[in-house]
């Protein structure tokens, strides 16, 4: 005789076997759903198509400029070569640029890009792009400008038809949408279209976000400049414009120091002139008045000696006034949009070069200041940079003025001995010479400032911007978006995962037994046998379709009894479940009848006193039963009945229904009759009430040999594998094993897959397309 041992350890083999065939299961479980995978699939491949054909199409357009770098400084190698400062700092910085909402925002003012037009099509929209019927400019906005897509149609060479009021061409007219003046273009275009109306900050920030500017390489000056729309040549004018308008903000940054220059030039010319007019006026009343018309050969000797001399201190002043004036310069903070000062006649190049740096770095800080805040680290990085160089250029003005006053000195000197040698030339000669000496300081300047302005002019007319054009915007062929098959992809995907996560769903909320593997893996009572669901409306299925699966199922139970309960003797059979209709009458009266058909003496005894099934499954008629005999009222003998379909196979009905069927199953009738039955019949077969609900079955099972406990397929819940478990460890039934009763097998949401001619024709020609399939792909 087998333990419970042995058959759990058998229980465990056969759950290992289960949970290794899972992933089948659950395929096999998703294709009984196939008809509404097909339909999910069809669906949202129509919408998919829809979709795709209400996109409007998305181009790339991009240009190449070149960005020259020629700010490399002594530091900036130092740093380079260390590794600490990115070799495009500068190109960044220019990225940043023209990405700014100040740049951009001139693009579109000037392209007119914040009204957009379009019609309608069938599915989606055609954006017109210098094809519109007439053009409207927005002079004053409303209220309600913005909050809609105003209709227009043009009506005839006179106006169109805006929002449904007349409005002329080339005339401001007040609308709901604001004051706006209409041009016209295509007169020939009759169809209806939309105006759409934007601020330009607004308009510019999605250009901005649109707008993608990376360099070629990491250490690359080369930039690419992209955007996406859905009209090419709004894209190519828009990058081609942000280009333009780049190179045109970068050449007006360079002039600001030339045109302060000039400026500052012509002011000390004009004034020069003045006063040059009036010198020269004060040698020729001079010379009239003291009928003096040159000087001497010893005094004009002297004279040019002093008028060098003269140079050399004026020259020096000069430097002297503008190191003054660079020092004002340095001591002005550097939030203040502060005119750098010229650099006019400043012949130390160390401190014109710093100058000019410390200039060039303040340009560029108010440049990144338009699109990034001051605690940016690019800021903060500028910032140190004019820090140390302000700190080294006091330092060089310092040792400049220390050199040019010494010099002055040195001048002055050589001046003193001059003028002891004027003291020798005759009193008119020395007069003329102290008139035309003044004459001839204020000459020199003069010439100086004009040949200095003519440079500085050449200089202003020859600038270039450091960024030169490489390749014109130009747009892609075709549309980047969207991308055909990758939406088809994305519907098909969703057509296919609706229906599973569905499903998914639907079992995880399913609190049915659907596999063996739910009562394998949480109880330790073995499963005996596995029983198909029936298709046949009779009740002993065993009879009426022998060669079924569910007959052969019965007779492998059958076989299985045997191990059960080895040996001879009468065997005692209980059959019970947790709730009603888990089949526990089906299962026994098959049993029994697979029993006798072996030649057997087998009885089956309707205990279910309060909900009795047993008679009306095989159409008996009602009779006397087991509650006469228990209450004394008959003799057993008396309410045994043959069944008629089965030779050997007998039955005693429930009877009248009790009001107290725990009572009378408690007195010492039922004992009795089960120790007669068990001296003339070879099997016994009680079917007993369901445990879940009554008490009943645990009175009966103490004169069970062998317990079946009913389980059926996706009715019975999870939760009841609990009431199994204790029964089990309370060991209130002998032998107890499970059921798993009247599995779809058709569906192949269980997971078992028969090879069905086997068992006949008839099991096979009412097969599904599906069940076909899947068979043939087991026997693969």
């Amino acid at each position: 005789m087998n333990t419970d041992d042995e058959l759990y350890d058998s229980s465990i083999q056969e759950t290992i076997s289960d949970s290794e065939g899972n992933i089948g299961e659950i395929i096999f479980g998703y294709l009984k759903y196939w008809k509404w995978f097909l339909l999910s699939l069809m669906v949202f491949s129509i919408i998919g198509y829809f979709y795709v054909k209400s996109q409007v199409p998305q181009y790339r357009s991009q240009t190449q400029i070149l960005i020259k770098d020629t700010k490399q400084s002594t530091d900036k190698i130092i740093l380079d070569e260390l590794g600490v400062t990115p070799p495009n700092i500068v190109v960044e910085n220019e990225i940043l640029i023209m990405r700014s909402n100040t740049l951009v925002e001139k693009v579109i003012k000037e392209l007119g890009l914040q009204t957009g037009y379009y019609s309608k099509g069938r599915l989606s929209k055609r954006i017109l792009y210098k094809n519109e019927p007439a053009s409207i400019d927005l002079l004053v906005a409303s209220s309600k400008t913005y909050t809609k897509d105003w209709s227009v149609q043009v009506l005839d060479n006179q106006g169109v038809l805006f929002e449904g009021k007349k409005v002329p061409f080339n005339k401001p007219t007040s609308t709901p949408a604001g004051v706006i003046v209409v041009k016209p273009v295509d007169l020939n275009f009759k169809e209806p279209y939309f105006v759409t109306f934007n601020s330009i900050p607004s308009i510019a920030q999605q250009y901005i976000n649109k707008l993608i500017i990376t360099p070629t390489s990491k250490q690359s000056n080369m930039l690419v400049l992209a955007v996406e729309d859905a009209v090419p040549a709004r894209a190519e004018d828009f990058l081609n414009k942000v280009v333009d308008e780049y190179i045109d903000e970068a050449i007006s940054d360079k002039n600001k120091n030339i045109a302060n220059t000039i400026a500052f030039i012509d002011e000390r010319l004009r004034v020069l002139q003045g006063e040059l007019g009036a010198e020269e006026k004060n040698v020729q009343e001079f010379k009239s008045n003291n009928n003096i018309t040159d000087l001497g050969s010893e005094a004009s000797m002297i004279f040019g000696k002093v008028t060098g001399n003269d140079t050399k201190v004026t020259d020096i002043d000069l430097q002297l006034t503008m190191l003054k004036q660079i020092e004002g310069y340095l001591a002005t903070p550097d939030n203040l949009d502060i005119v750098q000062p010229s650099m006019l006649g400043m012949t130390d190049n160390t401190v014109t070069a710093m100058v000019n740096q410390l200039g060039t770095l303040k340009l560029q800080k108010q440049s990144l200041l338009r699109t990034i805040p001051e605690t940016n680290p690019i800021v903060g990085a500028i910032n140190d940079q004019i820090v140390s160089l302000k700190s080294s250029l006091r330092q060089a003005i310092k040792t400049l003025r220390s050199s040019l006053v010494l010099n002055r000195r040195e001048v002055e000197k050589v001046n003193s001995r001059f003028e002891a040698d004027l003291k020798q030339v005759p009193v008119r000669e020395r007069q003329l010479m102290d008139v035309m000496r003044n004459k001839n300081i204020k000459d020199a300047l003069f010439n100086f400032l004009l040949q200095k302005r003519e440079e500085t002019g050449l200089s202003l007319a020859s600038n270039t911007a450091d960024s030169r054009v490489i390749n014109p915007a130009r747009s892609s062929g075709t549309p980047i978006k969207p991308v055909v098959s990758t939406l088809y992809l994305i519907f098909i995907s969703i057509g296919l995962g609706l229906p599973v996560g569905v499903i998914f769903i639907k079992d995880m909320l399913n609190n049915k037994i659907r596999r063996k593997s739910d009562i394998s893996k949480n109880t330790r009572v073995p499963i005996i046998a596995q029983i198909s669901q029936s298709d046949d409306n009779g009740a002993l299925t065993i009879i009426t379709r022998p060669r079924s699966i569910v007959a052969e199922q019965i007779r492998a139970l059958r076989t299985n009894l045997d191990f059960l309960v080895p040996g001879n003797g009468c065997k005692v059979i209980l059959f019970t479940s947790t709730v009603s209709g888990e089949g526990k009458s089906f299962i026994s009266l098959n049993l029994g009848a697979s029993l006798a058909s072996t030649g057997k003496k087998v009885i089956i005894l309707e205990l279910d006193l309060r909900k009795p099934k047993l008679l009306s499954t095989i159409g008996l008629e009602k009779k006397i039963g087991l509650s006469d005999y228990l209450i004394g009222k008959v003799d057993y003998k008396d309410v045994i009945r043959e069944i008629p379909q089965q030779e050997n196979f007998y039955m005693i009905e429930s009877g009248t229904i009790p009001p107290n069927p725990a009572e009378i199953l408690m007195n010492s009738y039922l004992s009795a009759l089960i120790t007669a039955l068990k001296v003339d019949y070879d099997y016994v077969l009680i079917d007993a009430p369901p445990i879940g609900l009554v008490t009943d079955a645990q009175i009966l099972g103490k004169y069970a040999d062998v317990t079946f406990f009913l389980v059926r397929h996706n009715f019975s819940r999870k939760d009841h594998i609990s009431l199994l478990n204790e029964i089990y460890i309370k060991r209130i039934f002998k032998n107890l094993n499970v059921i798993f009763n009247s599995i779809d097998t058709s569906g192949l949401s269980y997971g078992y897959r028969y090879d069905y001619s086997y068992y006949g024709e008839q099991e096979t020609k009412n097969k599904s397309l599906i069940d076909s399939i899947v068979n043939k792909f087991n026997k693969k």
